[in-house]
């Protein structure tokens, strides 16, 4: 019987990571099922690029809209540190639906990064989501020390790193959208907010447009803490910049 070689012990390895990983994908792309829901552990690191959003259908259809909203802040000639208002990056991800005849998907980066950021946020306790909602707006923490203080703070490393991966992806987008918008000012310090209001409730949708906006939930915001200004990449400052230009 021959042995096997280095070059057929490789093929079966490569083999068994591929046929795991199309097994992985198929499980995240299923509908919500109780085996999905089961792997969900192990089928975590397609996150955000290979899951399916199925809220479209039962059994969890959309229930809330929710906007992904950035603020920043910066010292003025004065010396006194200033805010710029809030920018609703939904808004402007939605022009391509309302003003577009023909056009991307919107709110493409909305969608792939409030769930995450509220999931990871929501692994959290208490004492954790103090850490990550009171960071000043004088003396943002850097990264580092931010993960020091959640690990302090009981946070596990899985917990931990997934909430910062996520923080870390709003911070940069938060930053290269403001930075667009205020081009000649040096920020200090960025923030997100996530805005969320319940839809309307389905025995209500008969009534006047008065009466359908009364029965609406009413509108709840998530502030995150100031982070310290992460700027991407030449080219992604200028995709968002260019991005944002053509669609507010």
């Amino acid at each position: 019987m021959p042995r096997p070689t280095l070059r057929s012990a490789f093929i079966a390895v490569v083999v068994t990571i591929v046929g795991l990983h199309l097994v992985a994908v198929t499980l995240a792309a299923l509908p919500p099922n109780r085996y999905s829901d089961a792997a969900r552990g192990q089928t975590s690191y397609l996150d955000p690029y290979f899951t399916q959003n199925w809220r479209l259908f039962a059994p969890n259809p959309i229930s809330e809209d929710r906007s992904l909203l950035f603020q920043a802040a910066y010292t003025d000639a004065d010396g006194d540190q200033v805010r710029t208002g809030w920018v609703d990056w939904t808004a402007v991800e939605l022009d391509l639906v309302r003003h577009r005849l023909i056009g991307g998907r919107a709110g493409y980066v909305t969608n792939k990064l409030v769930s995450p950021l509220q999931s990871r946020a929501a692994a959290l306790d208490d004492s954790q989501k103090v850490v990550v909602t009171s960071s000043p707006q004088t003396d943002p923490p850097s990264w580092t020390e931010l993960s020091d203080e959640l690990e302090s703070a009981g946070a596990s490393p899985t917990a931990r790193l997934g909430f910062l991966r996520y923080e870390r992806a709003a911070t940069q987008l938060a930053t290269d959208v403001l930075q667009a918008r205020y081009p000649d000012v040096e920020l200090t310090a960025v923030r997100y907010a996530i805005r969320r209001q319940g839809v309307t409730p389905f025995a209500a949708r008969g009534g006047t447009a008065a009466e359908r906006r009364a029965a609406r939930p009413e509108v709840v915001r998530d502030v995150g803490g100031w982070r310290r200004p992460t700027p991407g990449s030449a080219s992604e400052r200028a995709s968002v910049r260019d991005f944002d230009r053509s669609h507010r």
